[in-house]
C-alpha cells in the first residue's frame, strides 16, 4: 500500500497538469462506456418489459393451464371442473383459478348508450395472482367463500373507456344479456394489457347467469407453481385427469414461456453490444496512440526520474496508473451519462409498471471493460517509457 500510494498521487498530478490532454483522451472512453452500459441496461429493460407483458397475457412463472374436456370433445361439466380444481388446491399450488369465458353484451342501465360486445370471464380471486393485473380503480375480487352482495363486474381499460373512463365507470350498473338477464355493478377497473374489451366477474355469478347446458367458449384451470416443480406437477395432474377419464392427450401445458422473445432480445442486445464494444476498443486505441505521443514529449522527465533513482518498473507503473485512473474516471462519467438516459426513457414510459431500476450489473460491466481497455492501451507506451536510455533521455 505504501508503494502504491505515491504512484497514484504522482499519476493523478500528471493528469491534473495536463487537463486538456486528459480530457481529450478520456472523452472517447466516456462515449464508449456510456454506449456499452446503455446497451446492457436497455437489454434488461427490454427483458423486463417482455416478461411483464407475458405475465399479463399468459401468467407468471410458472403458469400451468389445465384444459378439461369430456371424451376429448365436449367441455367438462361444472362439477368436474370444480372437483379437479379442489384436488389441485389440495395438491399444493401458489395460486389457482377456474376460468370460463363467454361472449355477451353490456349496456348501461341508467345513461343508456350503445351496447358493448365483451368477453365475460368468470374467474376466482386467485386469477389476479396467476396473471399480472394492475388495479386502476376500485377493487378486485375478494377471496373466501362469501357471496358478493351484488353481481360484481370488473372492467379492463378497453371496456371502461366505453363507459366514460376508469373513475366514472365505477359504480355503474350494467345489464348483461345472458340466459338469465341480469344487472351487475362495476366494482373495479384493471389493466390487463388486452386491447379488446373484457369484463371479469366471480365464476359463481357467471354460472348463475347461464344454464349448464349453455356451453362456454372455453373452460380451464390456471395455476402457478415453482418453476422447478412445473414438470412434476404437470405429470401428476395429467395422471389424475387420465384416471378420471377427462383427457385423451396433452391437456396440461406450461403457458408462461417467453424464451423465444428472450432469444430475439439477446440477439439484438448482442449486436448492439458488439457495436458499443467496438466503440470502446476504438477509444482504447486512440488512448494508446495519445499516450505514445505523450511519451515522446515526456522523455526528458523520465530521464531525470531515472537519474534520481527511479527504476524501470516505477516508470512502467506511473504510465499504467495514469491510464487506469483516466479510464476509471471516464467510466464513472459514462455510467452516469447512461444512467441519466436510462431514467429519462423510464420517465417517457409511464405505462411501464415493472419498477425497473438502473441495473448495477450494467455499471459493473462498463467499468470493468473500460479499466481493462485502459490497462491494455497503456502496456505498450509504459514498456517503451521504461526502456528509454537514461543518457539520451536527459539530453532530449
Amino acid at each position: 500500500m505504501n508503494s502504491v500510494a505515491p504512484l497514484l498521487s504522482s499519476a493523478w498530478r500528471e493528469l491534473r497538469v495536463h487537463r486538456v490532454r486528459s480530457l481529450l483522451a478520456g472523452l472517447s472512453v466516456v462515449i464508449g462506456v456510456a454506449a456499452l452500459v446503455a446497451v446492457v441496461a436497455m437489454g434488461d429493460l427490454g427483458r423486463a418489459a417482455v416478461q411483464e407483458q407475458v405475465e399479463r397475457t399468459v401468467g407468471r412463472p410458472a403458469t400451468l393451464s389445465v384444459n378439461l374436456t369430456a371424451d376429448g370433445e365436449q367441455t367438462a361439466s361444472r362439477s368436474a371442473v370444480d372437483q379437479n380444481a379442489a384436488w389441485i388446491r389440495e395438491f399444493g399450488v401458489h395460486a389457482i383459478s377456474r376460468v370460463e369465458s363467454r361472449q355477451a353484451q353490456l349496456d348501461a342501465v341508467e345513461s343508456g348508450g350503445t351496447p358493448l360486445s365483451v368477453t365475460v370471464m368468470g374467474v376466482d380471486a386467485g386469477y389476479g395472482s396467476v396473471k399480472r393485473m394492475d388495479l386502476l380503480a376500485g377493487q378486485w375480487l375478494p377471496g373466501g367463500k362469501a357471496e358478493p352482495w351484488a353481481p360484481p363486474l370488473y372492467l379492463n381499460v378497453a371496456a371502461a373507456d366505453h363507459f366514460e373512463g376508469n373513475g366514472r365507470a365505477l359504480g355503474s350498473r350494467l345489464s348483461l344479456a345472458a340466459d338469465v338477464p341480469t344487472q351487475g355493478i362495476v366494482l373495479g377497473v384493471i389493466d390487463d394489457s388486452r386491447n379488446e374489451p373484457v369484463a371479469y366477474t366471480d365464476i359463481r355469478s357467471l354460472r348463475k347467469w347461464y344454464s349448464e347446458s349453455t356451453i362456454p367458449e372455453s373452460t380451464e384451470i390456471l395455476m402457478t407453481v415453482d418453476p422447478s416443480e412445473a414438470e412434476m406437477v404437470t405429470a401428476a395432474v395429467l395422471h389424475h385427469l387420465s384416471s378420471g377419464g377427462l383427457t385423451g392427450g396433452e391437456r396440461v401445458q406450461r403457458v408462461d414461456d417467453y424464451s423465444s422473445y428472450e432469444r430475439i432480445l439477446k440477439l439484438l442486445q448482442g449486436v448492439l453490444g458488439a457495436i458499443a464494444g467496438i466503440s470502446l476498443i476504438t477509444g482504447g486505441i486512440g488512448l494508446m496512440n495519445l499516450t505514445l505521443s505523450q511519451i515522446q514529449s515526456r522523455v526528458h522527465e523520465f530521464g531525470v526520474r531515472r537519474a534520481f533513482g527511479a527504476s524501470q518498473s516505477h516508470i512502467f507503473a506511473i504510465i499504467l496508473w495514469e491510464s487506469v485512473i483516466l479510464t476509471a474516471v471516464s467510466s464513472l462519467l459514462g455510467t452516469l451519462l447512461s444512467a441519466g438516459a436510462f431514467n429519462a426513457v423510464l420517465l417517457m414510459l409511464p405505462e411501464f409498471s415493472g419498477g425497473l431500476q438502473f441495473p448495477v450489473t450494467a455499471a459493473f460491466i462498463g467499468s470493468t471493460a473500460a479499466i481493462f481497455i485502459g490497462i491494455a492501451s497503456a502496456l505498450v507506451p509504459a514498456w517503451r517509457a521504461a526502456q528509454l536510455d537514461i543518457i539520451r533521455a536527459i539530453r532530449a
